[in-house]
């Protein structure tokens, strides 16, 4: 039987991999090149095995030993293997023309001589035509071109001299090795892109926001996009997809429909790439289900979700071109205002797995009853096989279902048998054994339940879930609740940034619905420049979220809060207080029955609220 062929990354040593020092031995000195650590994870996502090739005259010269030298590989792939990737083999050439004793030799294995690579194509079976050569001299892309090796020269090490010796039309140059793992896991993309438009280029992201284009970016132009086109181009982007624009630029591909061409593209793409999609929707809790399903599933393999609130006609198609041939899971959640258009997300997607998470009032303005919530939810499962979908049994639409239905109410497939809280989250039963998460709230153990036979279906341990139950991001905090006669308060002022207090925010929003909700937020601290921007993007971020009141605390809150209330003067729930006995008198005014959040930075001491109420 015929072995398959291995494809392989060649990787030069110093300036490459490491920050190049002269006749470098120590194991002290090793110093990894910005973002080589993921790039070499990422070429083994992408199933490269990773051989490093390597000129080391120092042997020849005495300045030291073949021991010296393994001792210093051998650390280098200690730390690789901690990072999760290792180098398969380390080929170094120890000999120089000008050397001392048995290393003084013309050799055939010095790069530019190939010898070693060529050796490692015959020990490992590889396929020259897939695999690379990556270095930072012109001796390295030498060696690759005459294995008939892709060649990349990074700009690390020597590679900004050399640069200017290479041919570019058969060298690829790239700022190191991070900038080409960016590359290298959008080639399939690159390849949809030369398909549907005949041109060739090297893709880093896919952005719609023209602040964000960076050299590398493919930029969907959409409504006054088009007026970033000229912007975006001086930025470096590699293409600019655009519907109405004048700007005359051979990166420029002019369509009749931006958006229409981008969910062209996303279903294309969906077909070409080797992964396996689950689709969310239900009237709530969708945002905290993606997350758990993101979590669970990161354990296995690499994971894209939909991110923010990209879960519509234009976010779903953006995402799915996010995905990169390095994802094996994509997690997208779907939200509409209207029938049909989960109908049209599914076309986009093709999900192999769908999640309906309860049927609700959230879309009752545009679809009038929840009888057309539930059928506009329930088109995802004309995509969906009913062994693949998952919903919660206890909604009394989706108990309809002949589907896998998790929840409490006996009649379900399978059934959440006991639960409790705690101030360090919540234990359930489901099936006979027990679960742990950081989560609060009783919904939140329905939507893990799902997510957790949704992966076991998909093939994941019990070990993997239980590990993904631990990094559950949007509940990576310390809420420790206290109760003072009738109120509760969530202590979670131990620390904060941007992502966190969000994450606080989000739990609050999530639980606790009978009660009347109020965040008091103190500032967030070592932000660096941009701290009060930080500020106002969670300002906007409470807008939309069920919290009755808002108070804020700290200098950076109440520069933050003045910009913001510019243009929100309607949004009378937010207050800025400048003591914190202020905060406690005024909650004394309101005589129902309270839910309310503390987060701030340390520094704040916000939790002295709890002290004085």
């Amino acid at each position: 039987m015929e072995t398959k062929m291995k494809k392989a990354i060649f990787l030069d040593r110093d300036g490459t991999i490491n920050v190049e020092k002269d006749y470098i031995y120590k194991s002290e000195d090793l110093v990894f090149e910005e973002g080589t650590i993921e790039a070499l994870k990422t070429f083994k996502n992408l199933g490269y095995i990773l051989i490093v090739v390597s000129n080391q005259s120092g042997i020849a010269r005495g300045y030291f030993t073949e021991k010296d030298l393994n001792i210093f590989n051998n650390n280098m792939n200690e730390i690789l293997k901690k990072n999760g990737v290792e180098i398969t083999e380390f080929y170094c050439c120890p000999h120089h023309p000008d050397g001392i004793g048995g290393y003084k030799k013309v050799c055939e294995c010095r790069k530019p001589n190939n010898k070693m690579i060529e050796d490692a194509i015959k020990k490992y079976n590889i396929d020259r035509e897939k695999s690379y050569m990556i270095g930072d001299k012109t001796s390295d892309i030498g060696a690759g071109l005459k294995s008939n090796l892709k060649t990349v020269l990074v700009k690390t090490g020597y590679g900004l001299k050399d640069m200017e010796k290479i041919d570019k039309n058969e060298t690829l140059i790239c700022e190191n090795l991070k900038d080409f793992s960016e590359i290298l896991k959008r080639e399939k993309l690159n390849e949809l892109i030369f398909e549907e438009f005949s041109k060739k280029v090297q893709i880093k992201n896919v952005v719609m926001d023209s602040r964000k284009v960076t050299e590398g970016s493919l930029f969907f132009a959409i409504n006054n996009g088009n007026s970033y086109v000229k912007d975006v181009l001086d930025k470096g982007a590699s293409l600019v997809i655009a519907d109405n624009t004048d700007v005359k630029d051979e990166r420029i591909i002019k369509v009749s429909d931006t958006i229409a061409t981008m969910q062209d593209l996303a279903i294309k793409y969906r077909k070409k790439l080797d992964i396996q999609v689950v689709g969310i929707t239900g009237s709530n809790g969708k945002t905290t289900t993606k997350d758990i399903v993101y979590s669970l599933l990161s354990v296995k393999a690499k994971t894209l979700k939909t991110e923010g609130n990209y879960n519509n006609h234009i976010g779903l198609p953006y995402t799915l071109l996010n995905v990169t041939d390095e994802e094996k899971f994509v997690v997208l959640e779907m939200g509409m205002s209207s029938l049909g258009e989960i109908r049209r997300l599914g076309e986009i997607s093709s999900p192999n797995y769908a999640i309906i998470t309860n049927i609700g009032d959230s879309h009752i303005e545009f679809l009038k009853t929840r009888d057309n919530v539930f059928k506009a939810k329930t088109e995802l499962l004309e995509f969906v096989n009913k062994e693949n979908t998952f919903v919660c049994g206890d909604d009394k639409y989706l108990a309809k279902l002949d589907v896998n239905k998790i929840g409490f109410n006996n009649s379900n497939t399978y059934k959440i048998e006991s639960y409790k809280f705690s101030d360090k989250g919540s234990k359930f039963v489901l099936d006979g054994k027990e679960y742990e998460m950081s989560l609060l709230g009783k919904h939140n153990i329905s939507n893990t339940a799902i997510a957790i036979e949704l992966a076991k279906k998909i093939g994941l341990t019990d070990e993997e879930i239980e590990n993904g139950l631990k990094e559950i991001k949007i509940s990576n905090m310390r809420f420790q609740e206290i109760k003072i006669g009738e109120d509760i308060y969530i202590n979670d002022a131990y620390n904060a940034s941007p992502m966190s207090m969000k994450a606080a925010i989000d739990t609050l929003n999530e639980i606790y619905n009978d009660k009347y909700k109020v965040a008091i937020l103190g500032d967030m601290l070592e932000l660096g420049d941009n701290e009060i921007d930080y500020h106002i993007d969670v300002l906007n971020y409470l807008l939309d979220k069920k919290i009755k009141l808002i108070y804020l605390y700290g200098e950076r809150m109440k520069k933050a809060y003045n910009m913001f209330m510019k243009s929100k003067s309607e949004e009378y729930r937010f207050w800025y207080y400048p003591t914190k006995e202020g905060i406690v008198e005024s909650l004394k005014n309101i005589k129902m029955e309270k839910v309310i959040l503390l987060k701030a930075s340390r520094g704040t001491a916000l939790e002295d609220i709890i002290k004085l109420s």
